[in-house]
């Protein structure tokens, strides 16, 4: 999970303080965005592998129960759910259940509709009005045609013109399929990837079909883990995540206008459904069921993590804004012990003088030709939350974590060599005055010198002098920039968490160690 939270994205979250969305405690049900937006789909077919096979039509309810509204059997393995573009002829009558109406669609060649909270028989696909109204004509009078709509879907055999069964509830209700299970937990093929849970298929203003997973939260746990860590890591470790997890999907409602809870990718956590699961990393989702992190007796919102921090995690204040009491950094003695394994844990970049003034010109910031680019602050922990640009035309300044997103760099971890070095004198002296390490004593506190603080003064033994900044007359058209870690640094170290976990730590050592104040329940 890459985080890349706006500060007002987070301070909107927490103003809810401590809110939890209703489903996280209340079910334990969530809906996960597989295909919406621009990737929703016309068609999606669905492929149950059951030896029991077949599949159960309905919709979930508004505490995510699926009600069931008829089914069909072992015979029907592969479906297609479409949207429903095309007229058919429906009958006047209404039937009192689905098998009803599946008996009165058998004698004529259609299939059985649920519209609007009735059973109804439905016949033909037809491409145009004219083409429905012709074939109607066959029929009893006691029937109409009906046309395309915007909010209708259609079941079909896979590969075939027979349609299984119609729904349209006009946007208030949303098609639901589930897989028949009898004694074992059935996994359904959509998409290339292997499916817990159910299906619910959307479409309420026309268009094409969000294809959203409703499952289980511990079996969505078991599928995440192996994605966002490594299913063969320590088992304290695993279980760590899993808790950070799980937490961190019962509370998110950033889709909740699309429809669902969290989507697949890492904007929210990686889910690719049961394609890495193994015995181990489930066990580690089994031991830990039902456990949540929580604050002063309330569920941790923002349960965030990260791959790796350099050597120190951060406030969250200092990378998004908000003063979270759970997410305070602090130096961490752990992650050194697995360095050597971690991939790119030590990286380094050099950007030039033209491709600096480039890179700031597309994201809007002209301030003529790049001369010079340096941390002006450091945090408490040994962060970035301030550099500065220094162009031919003006100066940009950018703090938290923009620091690190406008230089696309990997973590809040780095120090940058290059451009102008300048020295710090003190009552022209010879020798310079470092500034690494230097803090500011104000009526707030202790805080790190920014190299950008106007009429700096230093107390010597003459008295208070002005700190001189003087070009020592080095310059680079080139800036290197170092650093160490991977992510936003904001909460939990996944390989921190390995780390501790290596070392004997148990899983709520880890979580207590990377979240301030938490307690596991």
């Amino acid at each position: 999970m890459e985080k890349k939270c706006k500060t007002v994205v987070l301070a909107l979250l927490l103003t809810c303080a401590f809110c939890v969305s209703a489903q996280a405690m209340e079910n334990d049900m969530l809906k996960v965005g597989i295909k919406y937006g621009s990737d929703a789909m016309s068609a999606a077919n669905l492929q149950n592998y059951s030896e029991f096979g077949g599949y159960a039509f309905g919709y979930y309810d508004s505490a995510r129960e699926f009600v069931s509204l008829g089914s069909v059997g072992s015979e029907y393995e592969k479906i297609t759910v479409t949207t429903d573009t095309t007229y058919a002829v429906e009958f006047d009558d209404t039937y009192s259940d689905f098998e009803e109406a599946c008996a009165a669609a058998d004698s004529c060649g259609g299939y059985p509709a649920y519209v609007m909270g009735e059973y109804r028989v439905r016949i033909g696909t037809y491409a145009t009005q004219s083409e429905a109204e012709a074939a109607r004509a066959i029929f009893a009078e006691a029937s109409h045609t009906v046309g395309a709509s915007s909010t209708g879907v259609k079941v079909f055999i896979t590969n075939s013109n027979t349609v299984l069964f119609g729904f349209d509830c006009s946007g208030l209700r949303s098609l639901g399929v589930e897989p028949i299970e009898a004694g074992e937990k059935t996994v359904t093929w959509f998409r290339g990837y292997r499916y817990y849970g159910g299906f619910e298929y959307q479409r309420v203003t026309g268009g094409n079909l969000n294809v959203i997973n409703v499952v289980n939260i511990e079996d969505y746990i078991k599928c995440v883990i192996p994605w966002e860590m490594s299913n063969d890591w320590p088992i304290e470790a695993l279980k760590a995540q899993s808790v950070c997890a799980r937490t961190y999907a019962a509370c998110q409602t950033r889709h909740a206008s699309q429809g669902f809870d969290v989507c697949t990718t890492t904007d929210c956590q990686v889910y690719q459904g049961t394609a890495a699961c193994n015995e181990h990393s489930d066990s580690a989702v089994e031991e830990t069921e039902g456990e949540y992190l929580y604050y002063n007796g309330k569920i941790v919102t923002e349960a965030v993590y990260y791959s790796s921090n350099g050597g120190a995690s951060e406030d969250c204040k200092n990378v998004w804004g908000s003063d979270v009491p759970y997410l305070k950094g602090k130096t961490d003695p752990y992650e050194q012990n697995v360095a050597p394994r971690v991939p790119k844990y030590n990286w380094s970049t050099t950007y030039s003088s033209a491709e600096l003034t480039t890179l700031l010109k597309n994201k809007g910031y002209n301030i003529g030709t790049v001369k010079n680019l340096f941390v002006s602050q450091y945090t408490d922990n040994g962060n970035v939350c301030e550099i500065t640009f220094v162009g031919t035309n003006g100066t940009k300044t950018f703090q938290r974590e923009q620091c690190r997103t406008i230089l696309g760099l990997r973590s809040m971890r780095f120090q940058i060599n290059g451009g102008v070095a300048n020295s710090y004198f003190v009552n022209d002296a010879s020798d310079t005055v470092g500034l690494s390490g230097i803090y500011v004593i104000s009526g707030s506190g202790k805080s790190a010198y920014s190299a950008q603080s106007a009429d700096t003064y230093v107390i010597t033994s003459r008295g208070v002098s002005a700190l001189e900044e003087k070009n020592a007359g080095k310059s680079s058209d080139s800036f290197t920039i170092t650093g160490s870690g991977n992510g936003h640094n904001v909460g939990l170290s996944q390989w921190g968490a390995y780390a501790m976990a290596d070392l004997g730590y148990t899983y709520q050592d880890i979580l207590k160690f990377y979240y301030t104040g938490v307690t596991i329940d």
